[in-house]
């Protein structure tokens, strides 16, 4: 690997983890209800994502991996689509199927410019 892509890794990576920053306390903010967020990886080159999470009333953490994702754009406002999810828990797996895979999920305006420009990279 030449140092052009080395550097280009390694701003790839920075701006991945700065919109997981993001992505990670509004997550948070919108899982409070349901458990605990510990930890949000993002890797946008691969549009995937990965998520731990501590339900509450529950013991060991879920993990959800989001494993391809696009962003599209509708009268100004944006969304993202989560084309493919699976989670470590099979009841999960049909929550992720009848609410989230495949259906446009609008992305705060506070946030939409930081999470296009990283994740549409």
């Amino acid at each position: 690997m030449g140092w052009a892509e080395k550097l280009k890794n390694v701003v790839h990576s920075a701006k991945d983890t700065g919109a997981a920053a993001a992505i990670r306390a509004w997550l948070a903010r919108e899982m409070a209800d349901y458990g605990e967020l510990l930890d949000f990886k993002l890797n946008s080159r691969e549009k995937r994502a990965e998520l731990h999470v501590l339900l509450k009333g529950e013991s060991l953490p879920l993990t959800v991996m989001i494993e391809d994702y696009e962003l599209t754009n509708a009268n100004g406002a944006d969304f993202i689509v989560v084309k493919r999810a699976q989670a470590s828990r099979e009841w999960v797996n049909a929550v992720l199927r009848n609410f989230l895979i495949g259906k446009r999920h609008l992305i705060p305006a506070q946030f939409s410019g930081m999470v296009k420009l990283v994740l549409n990279t």
